[in-house]
């Protein structure tokens, strides 16, 4: 099947590969473990698509501990499951070892699944970024620049980062870059009044059963402090391309 990508006002269409060969077990990000639990979701005092603060069960579940980077995300490109993101020739954004981005929702699903896995809901993601208590960043404590990248010049980084940079910015269950460096796709459709609407004790949440926009979460490199908390969260069309959007993996434990 002859491959045709359009270029349109930052987003592109694509035809799927055919026939894509299994995925080589180097190239799957290694998996943290999440533990089933209790915690709050949201932020009173945050965006008004983050409150009221409700209370969340999630089963225990695998995520991935960095982002899914360029060299990974070729690997599938070259077996024919995944399409080229429009950034590989960059400098920068195209390093193998930065996150891959350029990527649609569709890709991101199609790359996880081909792996094996599988995009992490956003209730699993902000658990996973945020751990058991109220912080506003994966670390204890106000903002750090040189924790995260974002768009303060002291992280020392004018795009992207590699994917395992920032070890002190890490969550308490060891994931890497979840603020700042890229935002990241996951599963649920976007709603603004979600937890509105879906208060109360919930269990394994999903999101909305549809709806126009996916959700992104953690931030880029391009975003202010205030914009990469872990409670912080957007709206994007799933056929959508960014040069600061890309994602991680999870799996079911």
């Amino acid at each position: 099947m002859l491959l045709i990508s359009l270029l349109v006002g930052g987003c592109y269409r694509h035809a799927r590969p055919d026939a894509p060969s299994a995925a080589p077990s180097a190239i799957k990000t290694e998996l943290d473990s999440v533990p089933s639990v209790s915690f709050t979701q949201g932020d009173n005092t945050g965006e008004p698509d983050e409150y009221p603060e409700r209370q969340v069960r999630i089963d225990a579940f695998k995520i991935e501990r960095t982002e899914v980077s360029n060299r990974a995300y070729q690997a599938c490109v070259e077996a024919k499951a995944c399409v080229a993101t429009p950034y590989a020739d960059d400098d920068i954004l195209g390093e193998s070892t930065h996150p891959v981005v350029g990527i649609t929702w569709e890709d991101a699903v199609r790359y996880c699944k081909w792996i094996g896995r599988r995009l992490p809901t956003e209730a699993e993601w902000e658990h996973a970024a945020r751990g058991p208590d109220l912080r506003r960043y994966p670390w204890s404590g106000g903002f750090e620049p040189k924790r995260a990248n974002t768009s303060d010049p002291a992280d020392g980084f004018p795009k992207t980062a590699p994917v395992d940079a920032f070890g002190e910015g890490a969550s308490p269950y060891g994931l890497l870059n979840v603020a700042g460096n890229v935002g990241e796709w996951v599963a649920d459709y976007y709603d603004p009044t979600e937890y509105r609407t879906n208060n109360g004790n919930v269990t394994n949440p999903t999101g909305p059963s549809s709806g126009r926009e996916r959700v992104v979460r953690g931030g880029g490199y391009s975003d202010p402090n205030y914009l990469i908390r872990v409670t912080a969260r957007r709206g994007k069309l799933p056929t959508e391309s960014d040069s600061a959007v890309g994602f991680r993996c999870a799996a079911d434990d």
